[in-house]
């Protein structure tokens, strides 16, 4: 047997990393990842708009000398798997060449460490060229000519990023400059979330010579927001935090507040687990179908605290954008589910009670007293026919529904319902209509053909429907599935 080395290709193994999935702001957090994890206290993020516009990432971190750089630079500096600072917040090694080089086509590195400056340079045209993995060092004289290289002036230590070059921006937009303008402004309210623990204590973030303050998703400085009980889940050895928060009822919220819990429109969306890496949120807004999101429940939120020891059990990725619940917590955290959504009901509850007709149907209309006296009406989302549906969506398509619900729900036609009412021009279905029955039926046996296809089961299936509006209304229905072989 023969041993032979097999390289891989500079600029086909670059160009694919590229295409790991980064948007803008999670390029741009991966790298203030890395200068708080190089210990910087400021970050300062400046857009230099021109024809050939320019991007810079400059921190106050202990810096880097010659060969800390180069190395840096190597694409795959660190095993994933090996035991990390506390404070560290990269993983693989990547972070700063994948995630800038998915927005750019070359990275200049300076830093500054012992009173010294290095540079070196990824450039992906001079990769391609070259046929092979060639850093390009600077010497000192084409440092000076970097823009706002003057930055290290008035520190110790620090490292300067420098992105040229948004290939795939500019050719997504006829105005690359008011483009990168708007991702920036997305960027700030991203990097705002993300890091509101850090910009709370021991970080601050400026985007041209603008500080970024703290979006706090709990809203703790607000009296009215309640923190339940915390609990500590211990898994080999390591302590995970949770600790869940009931938001004030939306009429106890100033605009600023709204906004930071992500507005009026995105508030049932944004319930659920927020987790943290070393106090970064890496994820937000999702019950990891432990449970469904439900309109009385959008104001609880569970903060869950991981140490980076762990990683490996969450399947966090590279963009440290996305992460699986480990099966042997998930019944711990029920209790914490339970007790927080029960406490978001008993807020909306307080506020006013939904009428119910008859406990044993389901009804598609919500009708819910207000304190003041009035009546508002909510789709209900526990009906079988969204739960089915909702079995076949991921997150986004889940929140993508919940919207067009939420937008059905603000636009029913109180005032044209009303009137045509009045005048009784509104069509009532008939139990003797047999066409209607037939067409009802041919649905019900739809729905469990596809719970087949889907892997629910079709017995219970089969009783949440017959007790779910509109096929409740009709006795001969029960009367022909009573004997349906399930």
């Amino acid at each position: 047997m023969i041993e032979k080395q097999s390289l891989p290709s500079a600029p086909i193994l670059i160009e694919a990393i590229r295409s790991l999935g980064y948007s803008f702001k999670t390029a741009i957090a991966d790298l203030v990842d890395n200068s708080i994890s190089a210990r910087a206290n400021r970050v300062d993020i400046i857009l230099i708009p021109n024809e050939y516009p320019r991007l810079i990432v400059f921190d106050n971190g202990i810096g880097m000398n010659k060969k800390e750089l180069e190395e840096a630079l190597r694409y795959g500096t660190k095993n994933p798997l090996e035991k990390r600072n506390d404070s560290d917040l990269g993983r693989f090694g990547l972070g700063m060449k994948s995630a800038s080089m998915s927005q750019c086509r070359k990275l200049i590195v300076i830093s500054k460490k012992d009173g010294k400056l290095s540079g070196f340079s990824w450039d992906l045209d001079y990769v391609i060229t070259r046929q092979g993995w060639y850093l390009l060092e600077y010497r000192e004289d084409e440092i000076k000519k970097l823009p706002n290289i003057n930055l290290f002036d008035n520190v110790e230590t620090g490292t300067y990023l420098l992105l040229e070059n948004f290939d795939r921006v500019s050719l997504s937009t006829s105005n690359l400059n008011n483009t990168l303008t708007n991702y920036m402004n997305e960027t700030i309210d991203h990097l705002a979330l993300v890091y509101h623990r850090y910009l709370n204590d021991t970080v601050e973030i400026y985007v041209n010579n603008n500080k970024i303050e703290p979006r706090d998703p709990f809203l703790v400085s607000n009296k009215s927001t309640m923190a339940l009980r915390e609990q500590n889940i211990i898994i080999n050895n390591e302590s995970i935090r949770v600790k869940p928060y009931i938001l004030p009822y939306i009429n106890k919220l100033t605009q600023e507040e709204l906004k930071k819990v992500g507005g009026k429109e995105d508030l049932r969306n944004n319930q659920g687990f927020y987790i943290y890496r070393n106090k970064r949120l890496i994820i937000w807004g999702t019950w990891f179908r432990l449970t469904r999101k439900e309109e009385l429940g959008k104001l609880a939120r569970i903060m869950v605290d991981i140490p980076n020891s762990l990683d490996y059990m969450w399947n966090i990725d590279i963009k440290k954008s996305t992460v699986n619940l480990p099966d042997m917590i998930k019944k711990k955290l029920y209790a914490s589910i339970d007790e927080s959504i029960l406490q978001s009901k008993a807020v909306h509850n307080y506020r006013g009670r939904k009428i119910v007709k008859d406990k044993d149907v389901n009804y598609i209309w919500e009708r819910i007293e207000l304190r003041d006296g009035c009546y508002e009406y909510k789709i209900n989302r526990n009906i079988q026919q969204i739960k089915m549906l909702e079995e076949t969506l991921d997150s986004n398509q889940l929140k993508a529904l919940d919207r067009v619900l939420s937008i059905i729900e603000e636009r029913f036609p109180t005032n044209s319902l009303y009137l045509d009412a009045s005048q009784g021009k509104v069509n009532v279905e008939k139990d003797d209509d047999n066409e209607l029955i037939e067409k009802l039926c041919y649905e019900i046996k739809e729905n469990l053909k596809y719970c087949s296809i889907i892997g629910m089961d079709k017995k219970y299936v089969l009783e949440a429907l017959l007790k779910t509006e509109p096929y409740c209304n009709f006795e001969n229905l029960k009367e022909m599935f009573k004997e349906e072989e399930i």
